[in-house]
């Protein structure tokens, strides 16, 4: 951390010292050597020492942050779920989450009886690696929506969520 003299006034930035003197022609960059010349002494002084209970928080709201993103990581890399006696593997990411909400809203309308919704849905999965392009019933996309889709969804978030109640009640316990 820097602090500045200049006309034996301490400043705690070269900003201050330009609303004090707009006739110095500097720039932040300048160097020390350059300031002393223009009579600004640069003393240069060790950082703080953060408060204990500032830097435990903000250490556990980094932990707090890894965990959400290792939970969206998660989802987002998709879960295996098993048709017609055979295993696929169905991304998950932020677009497919949203194409499994609609699709499965469209087979809903189909099973209520509405017209102009399609009787079947194409959807890709993969085997061994490999794309697999499945041609589903209504009911058998909903099964893989709530069964395969939210079911993936909901465990990752338990498990994220189990991690961070362990994590907050570690910190309490600290305290």
């Amino acid at each position: 951390m820097k602090k500045y003299i200049y006309q034996d006034t301490e400043y705690g930035s070269l900003w201050q010292i330009r609303q004090k003197a707009p006739n110095l022609v500097f720039s932040d960059d300048t160097p020390s050597d350059l300031l002393a010349i223009l009579g600004i002494t640069v003393i240069e002084e060790p950082d703080p020492e953060p408060d204990p209970a500032e830097a435990a928080r903000a250490e556990l709201e980094m932990k707090i942050r890894e965990i959400d993103a290792e939970t969206s990581a998660a989802i987002t890399a998709g879960f295996d779920y098993e048709i017609r006696n055979r295993e696929y593997h169905f991304s998950y990411d932020s677009w497919d989450q949203q194409n499994f909400a609609d699709t499965a809203n469209a087979c809903l309308l189909k099973r209520s009886g509405a017209q102009g919704v399609p009787s079947t849905v194409t959807w890709n999965g993969y085997e061994d690696g490999n794309l697999a392009r499945l041609e589903l019933s209504p009911d058998e996309f909903v099964a893989l929506y709530v069964g395969g889709a939210l079911a993936h969804k909901q465990a990752c978030m338990e498990a994220g969520g189990a991690k961070k109640a362990a994590l907050l009640a570690e910190a309490q316990n600290a305290e």
